[in-house]
């Protein structure tokens, strides 16, 4: 069976969908036939009981914050790497079955694929108060006066943020879990990766000692390969 090189689905909730079909399927008749040690097996599941608890807390607007958004990048890393090694190590010998490659969750390569453009719209974001202490609402959307979207290659919105002190951020701030920035961005490149999303609106959450300080947003467009395309114009604000 030909499996896709990039089997690993990009949608979060997708990847625990798979790694749960992965800990349902090989019980213990097949974990022993795979050769699968059982602590090995055992860290799978803890890893993605981590990554599944994570999402739940960034997914809750009550809860997420940036700290979160973090963690739930990082246990989801975490995940993916251990399924990699799981595919690599356990599933190619002895060689699985159709039956067993489709239980895993796996697809078979299409050898006729659809092409998708890379992205060519540019994005923009504008930033307001929805209320509440440490919230600020970023809206996005086309950036006035480009070229209507093509829903296929600008799928959706990859965000990115940094926060900036006043008077920027010594050493010891940009080093730290945050990477507070030490002077304003000129585009998206100096900023961290916050998520994916179509959704039109977001609501971005943060930590009390980030009161009075700078934020900064940037995004650009993402088709359904997961591809990226220009920067859009940067938007800032004061975290309330």
């Amino acid at each position: 069976m030909v499996i896709s090189s990039d089997w690993i689905p990009k949608p979060r909730a997708e990847v625990l969908a798979m790694c749960r079909k992965w800990l349902l399927y090989i019980v213990q008749t097949l974990r022993t036939a795979w050769g699968i040690p059982e602590a090995e097996f055992t860290e799978l599941g803890d890893l993605f009981t981590t990554a599944e608890t994570c999402l739940q807390k960034a997914q809750d607007e009550s809860e997420r914050t940036h700290v979160i958004t973090v963690e739930c990048q990082e246990a989801f890393k975490v995940l993916i790497a251990k399924m990699r090694f799981f595919r690599d190590r356990y599933f190619k010998i002895p060689p699985l079955s159709e039956v067993d490659w489709a239980a895993l969750g796996f697809r078979q390569k299409d050898p006729h694929p659809t092409p998708v453009p890379d992205p060519d719209g540019v994005p923009a974001v504008s930033l307001s108060y929805p209320g509440g202490p440490h919230a600020i609402t970023a809206h996005l959307g086309a950036l006035v006066g480009t070229q209507e979207l093509d829903p296929t290659s600008d799928y959706g919105y990859a965000i990115y943020v940094g926060i900036m002190p006043p008077g920027g951020a010594t050493l010891e701030q940009a080093a730290s879990d945050k990477h507070y920035l030490m002077k304003p961005p000129a585009d998206g490149k100096g900023l961290m990766h916050l998520r994916f999303t179509r959704r039109r609106k977001e609501k971005l959450l943060f930590e009390a000692e980030d009161m009075g300080m700078t934020l900064y947003v940037c995004c650009r467009y993402e088709n359904q390969k997961g591809k990226t395309g220009q920067w859009g114009p940067v938007a800032s604000a004061i975290i309330p």
